[in-house]
């Protein structure tokens, strides 16, 4: 198979419909159960994508709510931040600073394969809810963080947030602007990265305890995330002793951004002498193939101030599309730059599920990212609603062995929260 197994029937390579989410499949983590106490992005991500794999993720939140929920709403009130890290989640509202709330976490946690968190170091022990109390209840657990810094070193302790990461780990030095002043590379870089070395790190823990029989603790920082990312530009720098910034949209003279006639912009990537026979041809330049000043990659980056404004004169004459479709036909790398709007077009995003649509029952039809990844046999899911604060508070507190009346005596006392489908139904999802 090409593409997830949920994506509607009809959806082909050429459709210019975001595909639609149908019934779940069964997915590579499905009986695993991950209770997430993660905010922000960082963590989330992270969760997000067990439950994109299957897993049921139980998210615990305080009474009211976590501020993610309220953070960069649309004018009718969609939170897309929360929606796009929560979606296919479990939600219940318990007040984990209380004795009470800390006893009903450790039950649950004895039912759960893994425990995901991103607070400070420390504070899970203080609450009582650390590594080492959860595997007093669950020897096997994975308990995993979500750090800034990562678990040692003198600022191993102190807030973090993408910005920050980006700074220290180089990466904001790396993209100076113009001016010398540094850049974030994009926004929630670290926080994405951290989050995917997050559950990597996880799903090997889980691999190891298939082999072995035994949980661990897991971390996965941000600022190792930034580093990471960078992988080959940091181990250039440090054995050159220099940073070689990219100094603008051009890697080389035939390789980034070049506007076309129509003002539109693509990006090229003619990085050999192969691709520059090609490049050569698709623009109709053998002036330049057969000129001696541009004949090998090195002598043409010493004659850059020459060769790119011939090339750019070039561009400008003809529509963005037409170069798109010139230079494919001459195996010449190229793509036009999107913005995210334009994805909701692209044949290959739709093709593949990048961009799906789902149901959601209180804001109907959502675009939304889809799966970055195909698994053939199991089968990625986008989930199909993100769930309404404590809409599953019942549900777990009876799967951790409570009452429906000490349920009732927990959510009078504000220890619990329950959402109001919960109470007129007296049933959870």
């Amino acid at each position: 198979m090409s593409r997830p197994e949920q994506i509607a029937e009809g959806a082909t390579e050429e459709t210019t419909e975001a595909p639609k989410i149908g019934s779940l499949p069964a997915g590579a983590l499905d009986g695993v159960r991950v209770l997430d106490f993660t905010r922000f992005m960082q963590g989330p991500y992270a969760t997000r994508i067990f439950a994109d794999l299957g897993a049921e993720v139980v998210k615990v939140e305080r009474p009211g709510g976590e501020w993610d929920r309220r953070l960069r709403l649309s004018p009718a009130g969609f939170g897309g931040f929360f929606h796009s890290l929560n979606r296919g989640k479990r939600s219940m509202a318990v007040d984990i600073t209380t004795d009470e709330g800390r006893e009903l976490i450790l039950k649950l946690a004895a039912t759960c394969d893994v425990v995901i968190e991103n607070f400070r170091p420390g504070v899970m022990e203080r609450l009582g809810l650390g590594y080492e109390q959860v595997r007093a209840v669950n020897p096997k657990v994975i308990f995993a963080a979500a750090s800034g810094y990562g678990p040692h070193g003198p600022n191993a302790a102190e807030p973090m947030f993408d910005m920050v990461a980006q700074a220290v780990s180089g990466v904001s030095d790396f993209n100076r602007g113009t001016e010398g002043e540094p850049r974030l590379a994009t926004r929630g870089l670290a926080d994405t990265a951290g989050g995917m070395f997050l559950a990597m790190a996880v799903l090997t823990a889980l691999f190891v305890r298939e082999r072995t029989g035994q949980g661990q603790r897991v971390d996965a920082s941000l600022m190792g995330a930034a580093i990471g990312l960078h992988t080959a530009e940091v181990t250039i720098a440090l054995d050159q002793n220099k940073v070689f910034r990219l100094g603008g949209s051009r890697v080389t003279s035939t390789s980034g951004a070049f506007k076309a006639g129509d003002g539109k912009w693509l990006v090229i990537a003619a990085t050999d002498q192969k691709l520059w026979v090609h490049l050569t041809a698709a623009l109709g330049r053998q002036d330049l193939f057969d000129d001696e000043r541009f004949a090998k990659s090195r002598v043409r980056e010493k004659q850059r101030d020459i060769l790119e404004p011939m090339i750019e004169e070039t561009f400008l004459t003809k529509s963005r599309d037409e170069w798109v479709k010139i230079l494919r036909a001459n195996n010449v790398p190229v793509a036009p730059v999107n913005s995210f709007l334009d994805l909701a077009d692209d044949p290959d995003a739709l093709a593949n599920g990048y961009i799906v649509e789902q149901e959601d029952r209180k804001w109907g039809s959502v675009k939304t990212v889809g799966l970055p990844f195909h698994l053939e046999r199991t089968p990625g899911r986008v989930g199909t609603v993100t769930p309404e604060l404590g809409e599953d508070t019942i549900e777990e507190l009876l799967i951790a062995g409570l009452t429906r009346e000490q349920i009732a005596d927990l959510a009078a006392r504000g220890v619990v929260e329950i959402h109001s489908h919960d109470n007129e139904t007296g049933e959870g999802r």
